[in-house]
C-alpha cells in the first residue's frame, strides 16, 4: 500500500498518510483542482498527510448496473484537465474499488498513482476489470454505453488504441499476479470479452 487510511465517521473525513513524498505530492496536485467527483480536500500538512471528505457511499462494484456513462463523465473532465507533451492526466489506478457512489453522483479516489499517458490507456485498463467480471452480452453493452458517452466529448485514437491494447493487457495481468488479485468467480468471457476490446471501432 502506498498510504495508511484513517476513517474519522463521525468527523466525516478520512486521513490519509501518504508512504512517500512523491505520492504526497501527486495526491494533493489532484486534490488542489477541486474536481466535482473527487473528496474535498479539508487540510494537509505539506508533508504527507492529507484529511479528506469522507463520502458514505459504495463501490460501484458492489452496484448491480454501475451508470457507466456518468462514470465515462468522470474520465472526460479529467483528461482534459491539462495536457504535457502530448499526454494528459490519467487515473492509471482504475480498480472498481476506487471509485464510489453515494446518493446518485460517483466519485473517483487515490490519485497517488496518476500520470501524464496516452487517454486510450487509461479507458483500455479500466474497461479490463469489468471484461474480467460481466459475461460478453453484458460487457458488450457497457463497453458501448461507455465509449460512446466519452466520444460524445472526447475524441479516442483507434490506432493509438489497437497499438496500446496488447500492451495495457499484458501489464494488468502482470499486475494481477503480483498483487494476487483474484476474480470473485471465474468468468469463462474474458478471452471474449478482449476480443470485443480490439474489434469495436470508433
Amino acid at each position: 500500500m502506498s498510504s495508511n487510511i484513517i476513517i474519522q465517521k463521525a468527523k466525516k473525513r478520512v486521513i490519509k498518510i501518504c508512504k512517500s513524498p512523491k505520492k504526497f505530492q501527486k495526491e494533493l496536485y489532484i486534490y488542489q483542482k477541486k474536481l466535482p467527483f473527487t473528496p474535498k480536500l479539508l487540510d494537509h500538512d505539506n508533508k504527507n498527510t492529507l484529511n479528506l471528505e469522507y463520502i458514505n457511499g459504495v463501490h460501484i462494484a458492489d452496484l448491480a448496473q454501475p451508470d457507466f456513462k456518468k462514470i465515462s463523465e468522470m474520465y472526460i473532465t479529467l483528461h482534459s484537465l491539462e495536457t504535457k507533451n502530448g499526454k494528459c492526466i490519467c487515473h492509471s489506478d482504475n480498480n472498481p474499488k476506487n471509485y464510489l457512489i453515494a446518493g446518485k453522483k460517483y466519485f473517483m479516489l487515490d490519485f497517488s498513482d496518476w500520470k501524464y499517458d496516452f487517454p486510450e490507456t487509461d479507458l483500455i485498463h479500466f474497461l479490463l476489470f469489468w471484461a474480467s467480471i460481466y459475461d460478453a452480452k453484458k460487457f458488450h453493452q457497457i463497453f458501448h454505453d461507455f465509449v460512446k458517452a466519452y466520444t460524445f466529448e472526447m475524441p479516442i485514437n483507434p490506432l493509438e488504441w489497437e497499438m496500446l491494447l496488447p500492451e495495457v493487457i499484458k501489464k494488468f495481468d502482470i499486475r494481477r499476479v503480483r498483487f494476487d488479485k483474484k476474480e470473485r468467480t471465474t468468468n469463462p468471457d474474458v478471452k471474449k470479452n478482449r476480443e470485443i476490446l480490439s474489434e469495436i471501432s470508433f
